[in-house]
């Protein structure tokens, strides 16, 4: 079993309507149940899926956990900014492919035992079984995975209203601080730690989401409804060394410039940006720094004189396991 179907038979287990996510494993399973037709379709519009913003995750599901779904099952990996904006569309039809209009639907975000710890605010209405919201109906919590089940069953349902085309828009704010290394590329797997489920580990955050026709689809319901899986991964800005190495004559300063960017290659500003440094070279006497307007973070190194060798300082987005370095060689 590869790193990404054992990521995603944790993140699925809600249809299985097991607490323990660790359970959830094909091998596991007395027998096979081949999926079924489904009486409603749900595609993935906005953002559309293709070979250069995703990575198709549908083969993986094929003879295991597709059995929990309708036979048209589609699966998703993508990337968002974490902190940022998301918006979301997908198209309702029959099996028929006749748009369901005006019609109540729905998004599930962070889906029942996937162990999702992202959590959002949304404009609009929502369905949640749980009791840690104090009333307040547009936040959206963590999936508590059953290690807390006196919160509820942790999935949130995003209620929508689908269209003259059948297509229902929802929009969510990401509010965690920290998230995952920044990707090689949007059609690249990120790494994570080999053996450790996504829940549990601090290389990834994401949340599963699945759309319904109902707020809360028991594992019978789903399996009559085609639809594409996405699961949304948050990641923290790139950090990039303006310069990755240079020469300084020891007895002086040097300032060391690190610039912080999107997904879409924007600045990042108002990110905590913290620094170690080891080898040659002065102890840091800044911490912390918060990026600019520009997504600049700036830091000043010095050295005694007569130091002679290399210093490394590494900038953090703050809490990330992950750091980019930045080299400077002393010299007397």
């Amino acid at each position: 079993m590869n790193k990404s179907l054992r990521r995603l038979l944790l993140a699925t287990g809600a249809s299985m309507g097991l607490v323990a996510a660790s359970a959830i494993s094909p091998a596991l399973a007395a027998t096979y149940n081949p999926p079924v037709d489904g009486g409603y379709v749900m595609r993935l519009v906005s953002p559309l899926p293709s070979a250069a913003n995703s990575i198709n995750l549908t083969a993986d599901a094929r003879g295991s956990w597709d059995q929990f779904y309708g036979k048209g099952l589609k699966a998703y990996s993508m990337y968002a900014d974490v902190g940022g904006d998301v918006t979301i569309t997908y198209k309702y039809t029959t099996a028929y492919g006749n748009p369901v209009t005006n019609a109540t639907v729905y998004l599930i975000v962070n889906k029942r035992s996937s162990c999702s710890k992202t959590t959002f605010y949304t404009p609009q209405t929502t369905d949640y079984p749980g009791g840690n919201r104090n009333g307040d109906t547009h936040s959206i919590v963590r999936d508590w995975c059953g290690d807390q089940p006196q919160m509820g069953a942790g999935e949130t349902a995003i209620i929508g209203t689908t269209d003259a085309f059948g297509k229902a828009t929802y929009t969510l704010k990401n509010y965690n601080l920290t998230g995952e290394h920044f990707p090689k590329a949007l059609n690249k797997e990120n790494y994570y730690s080999i053996g450790v489920p996504c829940g549990d580990d601090n290389m990834c955050l994401q949340t599963t989401i699945a759309p319904s026709m109902t707020a809360h689809p028991s594992a019978d319901y789903e399996r009559g409804e085609d639809k594409d899986l996405l699961f949304l991964h948050f990641v923290n800005p790139k950090v990039t060394a303006v310069v990755a190495s240079q020469y300084a004559k020891s007895g002086t300063a040097k300032k060391l410039t690190y610039k912080l960017t999107s997904l879409k290659n924007k600045p990042v500003k108002g990110k905590s940006v913290t620094f170690e440094s080891w080898g040659e070279g002065d102890e840091l006497k800044t911490w912390s720094v918060v990026s600019d307007a520009k997504g600049y973070v700036s830091i000043t190194v010095t050295a005694k004189k007569g130091t002679s060798g290399l210093q490394v300082v590494r900038a953090h987005i703050y809490g990330a396991p992950k750091g980019t370095d930045s080299k400077i060689y002393w010299v007397k």
